[in-house]
């Protein structure tokens, strides 16, 4: 598959997910309320915020879809 068809395959997928985020987001909750779907609103919005960079895989050459070299990175601290 091509750099472009990749592009365009995920196209499909990034709307459906904006779309269910959105869905999500669009609840209506009290500013103090604590019930796991408040708790899921909240998360959709958050998410809707940083939306953009979910996807600077897609965008940018050279970004990796994983946090595996950082799970890496860190491992030897991790282990001592």
């Amino acid at each position: 598959m091509t750099r472009y068809e990749f592009q365009l395959n995920v196209l499909e997928i990034r709307h459906s997910i904006q779309s269910s985020l959105h869905e999500g987001a669009d609840y209506e909750i009290g500013s103090r309320e604590k019930t796991p779907l408040a708790k899921t609103v909240r998360t959709c919005r958050q998410l809707l915020k940083v939306e953009p960079a979910l996807w600077l895989f897609v965008t940018v050459e050279g970004v990796e879809p994983t946090n595996n070299a950082s799970e890496r990175a860190i491992r030897p601290a991790v282990i001592w």
